[in-house]
């Protein structure tokens, strides 16, 4: 499987960050639990800027998001109203490098595949400690 990876990148209003965040936890939800999704990340900047990095399993499974209904009637409408910028950028993935986290407990890493999976790696190789994923 070659994964699809798609950045899609918006600036905020003032007014439209705050009319959007309390539809943020939902975008996530909703996202993630298209069939084929493996990953939805939010990164947000200083100036109102938000990027979402999304990874899938093909072009169907971001279809299947284009057309979820949330989607359809929350976002696409409040976007164009809510941000003065947009981008999308869709990527293939070629390669995959181990992800790393480091224990809490004892301070030593442990790695896992894919890389992109963020519930991995769970627990400690060394010590065995719960290795917590981000929210």
């Amino acid at each position: 499987m070659t994964p699809l990876l798609v950045l899609a990148e918006f600036v905020f209003t003032e007014e439209g960050e705050r009319e959007f965040l309390p539809h943020l936890e939902r975008t996530l939800d909703e996202a993630r639990a298209i069939a084929g999704c493996l990953q939805v990340v939010l990164w947000n900047r200083p100036g109102r800027r938000y990027q979402f990095s999304t990874l899938w399993t093909d072009a169907d499974a971001v279809t299947r998001w284009v057309e979820n209904e949330f989607h359809q009637s929350i976002l696409m409408p409040g976007f164009r109203k809510w941000c003065t910028e947009g981008c999308f950028g869709e990527y293939r993935l070629d390669t995959d490098h181990k992800r790393a986290r480091k224990c809490p407990r004892c301070g030593r890493w442990t790695q896992s595949l894919p890389g992109w999976n963020e519930a991995l790696p769970a627990t400690c190789k060394e010590c065995g400690a719960t290795l917590d994923a981000p929210a």
